[in-house]
């Protein structure tokens, strides 16, 4: 039924006159009027209303229709479905408006409106006593509400007919849209883009200090489900390679070459891996206990924002920055250096944080580019990883250079399960091996200039080699290491030369440009910056939450990657609010005057109306014209 629950009134204090006791955390079983205004002024406020169905030109003609009206609604109720817990769905949708909102709210929102619908088809066995309103039946099935007293409800055929005109206006994969020109498609992919970078906008603050970033991806496994044949295919390939070769999102259409290096697509997706209608394909997951498993859906890459590595850690609030979804069986880099591009624009962007993927895409695709952009990379390293090499007679390891005679096989690695008193042992192990072997890096060549400059560590002066003669005796006074060259030191460049230089070649696996980075694998900076790359990671686990953001598969039954793509920015919307006002809550920082940082009013509980009641109410808006009233957005207000 329709809901009739009325909110009672709240005042700014407690009964004894106590203003402090504002509650941050709402309930998740209603809608009180604080988060439904935030929900509001959120949609509202980014524009995505505009983009997704701009407005109509002056002097146009045809049927107006309420689709502007009806799409704001579906938005505004993905979010509301969102924060109680619905499956996302149109029924979903349909049912928190009209169960869920109380009926002041109703009409502010548009979900109650004077009625404009000309049919009097009622239901065979008429106006149930006790019951408002009759429901327009269709073929057997009851498809709006209409009242005796002439307004009317919001029926499921309204959203359903505005989630069917943005598909048709924004489909942009090529399952769900196969017939498109390159060129709107394009379009219609920048548009959506456009309306996720809105949405985060609206719910994210400027960065209170730093610009590092953390990226990862995550699978939406779709509702629907792909062929037998192409889940085999991938099921096949992913038993005849070993683990090492197989990522978290090394996937059908990224090519792997003998060293683990990931190049572009080389060869057309067979017929049995293309994406189905949905946009959804077959790629590789993780599951529960470790291993590499097929799924079939999209695979979403998404940046959050984590404190520098010098900062505390709650410095930042925890939010989204930027997401774009992609078949699961699609390349990552294009996407990801489209998103790290939105976000440059907004922020500045020194350092980002990547998972093992990263470090397994090959440095003309992923590493050099970044360069370009003037962004550095702290990366977790594969097993396999840990190669040495000759570069000019030294060892390089890790893109780092190192004595020719330092014992490699002693260095201190990090471990995947090391406990904290093991991780002091490595980085104290880390440090000592640096200061014995490792080459002093005088010129990084992290940016755009990709020359590399080196100086051996008794070059350095901080231990005595045999090789350089005038070093020796300094390192016995000051009581340093002494190391013993090799046999072949004259025909080593390392040994004989002030420092060397060293340009590496994007292309060649074994000169290791993709996992290069600023701080020594193993030393307590390098474990400091990359620990925060799991703050994405928990940004997963609340998303996927069954009792939060829960998105995950069923959640979301509007195929195309347009629609799965608005799902996704509503319910990361809501996760950007929830991590915003806790922050906020927790250390007093961020914008006071932030809309969505207002403190919430004492909550005195509901009842439910009476019929009389519920007609006295629709009475005042039906003489109202219809603009007058509306949810603001506005803090403790739910009408105006």
């Amino acid at each position: 039924m329709s809901a009739n629950l009325h909110l009672l009134a709240t005042d700014a204090a407690t009964p004894d006159g106590d203003a402090e006791h504002f509650i941050t955390k709402l309930s998740d079983k209603r809608l009180r009027p604080e988060v439904i205004a935030r929900t509001v002024w959120v949609i509202d406020s980014s524009g995505v209303v505009d983009l997704l169905v701009p407005p109509r030109a002056k002097g146009a003609r045809g049927r107006k229709g309420n689709l502007r009206e009806n799409v704001r609604l579906f938005l505004i109720g993905l979010s509301l479905c969102t924060r109680l817990g619905y499956e996302t769905t149109v029924k979903g949708v349909h049912e928190v408006l009209t169960e869920a909102v109380d009926r002041e709210a109703q009409w502010a929102l548009g979900v109650l409106r004077p009625r404009v619908t000309k049919s009097t088809a009622r239901h065979p066995k008429g106006a149930v006593p006790g019951i408002l309103a009759p429901a327009l039946v269709e073929n057997g099935k009851q498809r709006k509400r209409v009242f005796p007293n002439g307004a009317e409800e919001v029926s499921y055929d309204d959203l359903h007919n505005a989630t069917r005109h943005l598909r048709q206006r924004w489909d942009y994969g090529i399952g769900s849209a196969p017939n498109l020109e390159a060129d709107e498609r394009a379009r219609r992919a920048e548009t959506i883009g456009d309306v996720v970078e809105a949405l985060i906008v609206a719910t994210t603050v400027p960065r209170v200090s730093g610009a590092s970033w953390a990226i990862d991806a995550t699978g939406q496994w779709a509702w629907d489900r792909g062929g037998a044949r192409a889940k085999r295919s991938l099921e096949q390939a992913a038993r005849d390679r070993t683990k090492e070769q197989i990522d978290d999102l090394v996937v059908e259409g990224i090519e792997v070459d003998e060293d683990g290096n990931t190049a572009p697509q080389q060869q057309a997706v067979p017929a049995a891996l293309r994406v189905a209608f949905s946009d959804g394909a077959w790629g590789y997951k993780t599951g529960k206990d470790g291993r590499k498993e097929v799924g079939y859906g999209l695979h979403q890459h998404t940046i959050v924002r984590v404190p520098d590595f010098d900062a505390p850690p709650r410095s930042e609030p925890l939010l989204v920055d930027g997401f774009v979804l992609t078949p699961a069986n699609a390349d990552v880099v294009d996407a990801s250096l489209d998103l790290i591009d939105r976000i440059r624009a907004r922020h500045p962007f020194k350092l980002l944080l990547g998972d093992l993927l990263y470090s397994n895409l090959r440095a003309d695709r992923w590493a050099y580019p970044l360069a370009q952009r003037g962004i550095e990379q702290a990366l977790r390293l594969r097993s396999d990883q840990h190669k040495t090499v000759d570069i000019q007679g030294a060892q390089m390891q890790h893109a780092w250079l190192h004595c020719p005679t330092a014992p490699m096989q002693q260095r201190p690695l990090p471990e995947d399960n090391a406990d904290p008193a093991r991780w002091e042992e490595i980085h104290t192990a880390s440090k000592a091996f640096k200061d014995h072997w490792a080459f002093d890096r005088k010129q990084p060549g992290l940016g755009t200039d990709r020359e590399t400059k080196w100086v051996c560590p008794a070059q350095a002066g901080r231990v005595g080699c045999y090789a350089r003669p005038a070093t020796v005796d300094v390192a016995i006074r000051n009581q340093l290491p002494l190391i013993t060259p090799p046999d072949d030191w004259r025909d080593r460049p390392c040994c004989i030369q002030k420092s060397i230089d060293f340009t590496p070649d994007l292309v060649d696996p074994n000169h290791q440009r993709k996992i290069a980075q600023r701080e020594y694998v193993g030393t307590r900076r390098w474990k400091k910056k990359t620990n925060r790359r799991t703050l994405v990671e928990g940004t997963f686990g609340i998303l996927k939450n069954p009792s939060r953001q829960r998105l995950r598969r069923g959640q979301n039954r509007l195929p195309g990657l347009a629609m799965a793509t608005l799902v996704a920015a509503v319910k990361v919307a809501v996760f950007n609010e929830e991590q915003l006002r806790m922050w906020h809550a927790e250390t007093g920082l961020g914008p006071a005057d932030h809309p969505l940082l207002q403190p919430d009013q004492p909550d005195w509980g509901f009842r439910n109306l009476t019929r009389e009641e519920a007609e006295a109410i629709d009475q005042v808006h039906l003489m109202q014209p219809a603009e007058a009233v509306t949810i603001t957005g506005e803090v403790g207000a739910s009408a105006a």
